[in-house]
């Protein structure tokens, strides 16, 4: 789970996540499939992924407005703490990239930010119990 807050499993939430992951993945295979043909307008295809993918995102959004206070402090504060550093990670990277460390691939600031989410939510609940 995205939250450490207990969720009911036939909560609305937890429906509307297994459904648009589901969309995602379905929106995958349509990508490779059709992008196998090489199509002549295959960037359009990537639509098909990023739509569930934006329902996603609205989806947890709504769950954490529907947090109560304190939750919803402790999820803003670790998102929060995760953006801006894997921000800085990233940027801090060229650095690096500069003195010879090897490609930065673009999904690792997305594992990135899983991990700063964790880390940032960590410390927040540590501070509000």
């Amino acid at each position: 789970m995205l939250y450490s807050a207990p969720v009911k499993w036939k909560s609305k939430f937890s429906v509307r996540m297994i459904g648009g992951l589901t969309g995602y993945a379905l929106g995958l295979v349509v990508l490779n499939h059709f992008d196998a043909a090489q199509p002549p307008h295959r960037y359009w295809l990537v639509i098909f992924p990023l739509l569930p993918l934006i329902y996603v995102v609205n989806t947890i959004v709504r769950h954490t407005s529907e947090l109560d206070e304190m939750w919803r402090k402790i999820v803003t504060e670790a998102m929060a703490f995760s953006g801006l550093a894997t921000g800085f990670t990233c940027f801090t990277y060229l650095f690096l990239r500069d003195m010879g460390a090897p490609e930065f691939r673009p999904e690792w600031a997305f594992y990135l930010m899983f991990a700063y989410y964790g880390v940032g939510g960590y410390f927040s609940r540590r501070r509000y119990q």
